[in-house]
C-alpha cells in the first residue's frame, strides 16, 4: 500500500516543466524555491524554499526531492532569460516573448510570438526571435511562463520637438504679443533606457496682436506627431530619428506587431547618450544638424 501511494504521489504532471507554471497547487521559481497556487494562480508575496536534503524544486506532487534523483526539475534554464549584448537587436523574456535591446539592457516592454512559436535565444540576437515549436530547443528558449494577467508597466514619453510659430501682423505699430504653450514629457533614466508608450499631446501657440485701431487674434496648431503612422512610412523595422529633434537623446523603434507597424519611443543609455541617424544608433558624439544627422 505505501508503494502504491508513493508511486502516485511522485507520478509526473502532463506539463511541461518551466519557471512560473503552477502545476497542481505549486509553481517552482528556482532550482529550491516555489510558490502556493491557488485556482492557477500563483501567490507571490510567500517563496518557499526547498530543504537542504531535498533541494530540487519538482512538478510532481511530492514538490522537493533529492538532487541525486533523475527525476526532472520543475524549473528550466532561466540563464538566457533576459540577456542583452551590445550587439544584440532582442532577447528572449519567456518561452513566447521577447523585448528589444538597447545595448546591454533590455527594454520593459514586451512582444508576443505568433501561435506555436516560441523565442529563440540565438535568433532573437540577430532580429528574427521567433521560431516554430518544431525547430526550438531546450538550450535555446527561456525556459520561463509568463503569468497570462500580468501585464509590462510601460512609461509614457513626449520628446520635445521645436517648431516655429509665426504671428500674423495687421500693423507696424508696436504690437503686444502672447505666447501660450504647454508640453510635458516624463521618462524612467533609471536603467539607461526606457521601454515606452507614447502619447503625444498638440502644442497650441496663440498669437495677439493689438495696434491703436484693431485687434487680431490667430491660433496655430502643430500636428501631433504619430510614431506609429512614422514607422507605416518607413515600413522596416529598426532604430529611427526622430523627425526635426535636436536634442537626440532618443530615438524611435520600429516593429511589425500583429501585422502592423509599431513605433516605440527609446532613450540612449548614459555611456552612449546621442542617437546618430546616420548609423543607426546611439553613440557618444552629438549629431551636428536636426534630425540627429551629420550630414547636410
Amino acid at each position: 500500500m505505501l508503494t502504491v501511494l508513493l508511486s502516485a504521489l511522485v507520478a509526473p504532471a502532463i506539463v511541461s516543466a518551466a519557471c512560473g507554471q503552477c502545476v497542481d497547487a505549486h509553481s517552482c521559481i528556482g532550482e529550491s524555491e516555489f510558490q502556493l497556487c491557488y485556482d492557477g494562480v500563483r501567490d507571490q508575496t510567500i517563496n518557499y524554499t526547498c530543504p537542504a536534503s531535498k533541494p530540487i524544486c519538482t512538478t510532481y506532487g511530492i514538490i522537493c526531492m533529492p538532487n541525486a534523483t533523475n527525476i526532472e526539475r520543475g524549473c528550466g534554464d532561466v540563464s538566457n532569460c533576459g540577456v542583452c549584448s551590445e550587439s544584440a537587436t532582442f532577447a528572449c523574456t519567456s518561452r513566447t516573448t521577447f523585448a528589444v535591446c538597447n545595448g546591454d539592457v533590455v527594454s520593459a516592454n514586451s512582444f508576443d510570438c505568433a501561435e506555436d512559436f516560441v523565442c529563440s535565444v540565438k535568433n532573437a540576437v540577430s532580429g528574427s526571435p521567433c521560431v516554430s515549436r518544431c525547430d526550438s530547443s531546450d538550450s535555446d528558449i527561456c525556459d520561463r511562463v509568463l503569468e497570462p494577467d500580468v501585464e509590462t508597466t510601460t512609461t509614457s514619453v513626449t520628446p520635445t520637438v521645436t517648431t516655429p510659430v509665426t504671428p500674423t501682423e495687421t500693423s507696424t505699430d508696436p504690437s503686444t504679443v502672447t505666447t501660450d504653450s504647454s508640453t510635458g514629457s516624463t521618462g524612467d533614466t533609471s536603467t539607461g533606457s526606457s521601454s515606452v508608450t507614447s502619447s503625444d499631446t498638440p502644442t497650441d501657440s496663440t498669437v495677439t496682436v493689438t495696434d491703436s485701431g484693431s485687434t487680431t487674434q490667430s491660433t496655430a496648431t502643430t500636428p501631433a506627431f504619430n510614431e506609429d503612422t512614422y514607422c507605416q512610412e518607413i515600413n522596416s523595422t529598426g532604430r529611427y530619428p526622430i523627425p526635426n529633434d535636436t536634442v537626440c537623446t532618443s530615438y524611435i523603434y520600429c516593429i511589425l506587431r500583429s501585422g502592423s507597424w509599431t513605433g516605440l519611443f527609446y532613450n540612449c543609455t548614459v555611456q552612449k547618450p546621442y542617437f546618430d541617424a546616420d548609423i543607426f544608433s546611439c553613440g557618444t558624439v552629438k549629431p551636428s544638424y536636426a534630425g540627429c544627422t551629420n550630414l547636410v
